[in-house]
């Protein structure tokens, strides 16, 4: 048990916050969750720590629903079929179906472990859109995602590619996932050449500020996982391609002021609102050579991919030595971490707004947990910002100062309550950022753990 320092109002960065989606924590097999029962009383002046519920998951035994893994399966929705399949271009056999039938067994291998997972999509769909009536896609409406003022499909297809991109970044962004897979199949051609090879490739950005040791340690990890599983399953010769650091929209670092496009005056070649944690991208097989297109459309080879593609996260979280998930208690423990789509034509997913009545209160309930493999060391301080914006959560920190209040020591899967006074809101929308720095000072948002972001809706 540890006592709240008292906190100055004066000055204090959050006169702007809000909530954000809050999951239940589940533990795998007979572990019950805790979930629901750690709002505290704004009077109390202690911080009571939470033990890891424990579990006999093998993925994170600690606590494995405080665990997120958002899985992207690559493609989908009318227009989007993915690279063609030159041996039989169909519905049933195209990219598409090949990633999400994957990601779907991805998910049931996570969730059997008590891992939450957010999937970017569950059926044939698009996130920002797929109507285009000469093409017999009767989808929903276009979204202007990424806010540059364009939506749609057109000639190129950057357009509705960067919009249903960024749709699902940001998606992964609000949910606080700890790591972004996305899935995709390759298909070796040039031109009208098909090289009748197969292989697995893993790609990343190392100019991100986790870098090496989060994404590409994620993508080792990933690409050693599928390679495996796929040998094990082929009868024939595949190549290990390894990893390579190459900034695919999906896994790229934030644009920057002085960054290029190939495309004079285009400036949308990578994303405005980038991944805010490790991010690969798995090529994980190629339907260039004809039997590895016939496995990857089987059961047994989609399995066999879920269960290298688990394999990989499995030995990441194993290593990861420090992270945090941040929690915003209200209405009596939240309501799971995906957040509603929003109506529309912009982005669909966004930052929460705090409540009416815990505006009233001047509190906002905060749960940390521990979700590394090592004890926090003394002296993690707890920091907090914010800063006015129409976007749909904030790309970087705002200045960003000490909240006084005491952060214990956590161990591997434990949780603690904070109380965060809120000061008076301010007269346009403001977001809130909410997040750890370790002894040394470094946020925890530089080792790959999203901040917690909520917004003031004036």
């Amino acid at each position: 048990m540890r006592a709240l320092l008292p906190l100055s109002l004066v000055g204090l960065l959050l006169a702007a916050c809000g909530t954000s989606p809050s999951p239940s924590v589940p533990a795998a097999s007979s572990s019950a969750s805790h979930a629901g029962s750690l709002t505290p009383d704004p009077s109390d002046d202690t911080a009571q720590v939470v033990p890891a519920p424990g579990s006999d998951s093998e993925v994170y035994s600690p606590n494995p629903g405080a665990i997120v893994v958002a899985i992207d399966p690559g493609h989908g929705g009318c227009l989007d079929w993915g690279v063609p399949n030159p041996w039989d271009n169909t519905i049933d056999k195209a990219e598409k179906a090949d990633t999400l039938a994957i990601g779907m067994a991805l998910r049931e291998l996570l969730e059997a472990q008590g891992i939450t997972v957010v999937m970017t999509r569950t059926d044939d769909s698009a996130l920002a859109g797929d109507r285009y009536p000469s093409l017999d896609c009767d989808g929903p409406p276009w979204r202007d995602v990424d806010g540059n003022g364009e939506a749609g499909f057109e000639e190129t297809g950057r357009t509705r590619t960067r919009d249903e991109l960024q749709a699902r970044l940001d998606l992964a962004n609000v949910a606080r996932a700890d790591l972004l897979v996305s899935i995709h199949i390759n298909a070796m051609a040039q031109g009208d050449v098909v090289h009748e090879i197969a292989a697995t490739q893993t790609f990343y950005d190392d100019e991100t500020p986790w870098g090496e040791a989060g994404s590409g340690e994620l993508g080792r990890r990933v690409q050693a996982g599928v390679v495996d599983a796929l040998d094990r399953e082929a009868d024939y010769r595949r190549q290990d391609r390894d990893t390579q650091a190459v900034a695919y929209y999906i896994v790229s670092r934030q644009w920057r002021d002085g960054d290029r496009c190939e495309t004079r005056g285009d400036e949308w070649c990578k994303p405005h609102r980038a991944a805010q944690l490790p991010a690969v991208l798995a090529e994980v097989g190629s339907m260039s050579l004809e039997a590895e297109s016939e496995l990857l459309a089987s059961d047994e080879g989609r399995r066999a991919v879920a269960a290298g593609l688990y394999e990989g996260i499995r030995a990441w979280l194993a290593e990861r030595p420090l992270a945090v998930r941040y929690d915003a208690l209200v209405d009596g423990g939240g309501a799971g971490i995906r957040p509603p789509t929003q109506p529309g034509q912009g982005a669909p997913f966004w930052a929460a707004a705090l409540p009416a009545d815990v505006a009233a209160e001047g509190a906002l309930p905060v749960r940390l947990t521990n979700t590394g493999t090592r004890a926090w060391p003394s002296g993690v301080q707890l920091l907090a910002g914010r800063g006015a914006s129409g976007a749909p959560y904030l790309t970087d920190a705002p200045e960003l100062q000490p909240v006084e209040v005491e952060v214990p020591a956590l161990q591997p899967g434990e949780s603690v309550t904070l109380t965060v006074p809120l000061a008076p809101p301010p007269a346009e929308r403001t977001l809130a950022w909410i997040t750890l720095a370790d002894d040394r000072g470094e946020p925890f948002t530089d080792l790959g753990s999203p901040a917690l972001q909520v917004a003031w809706e004036p």
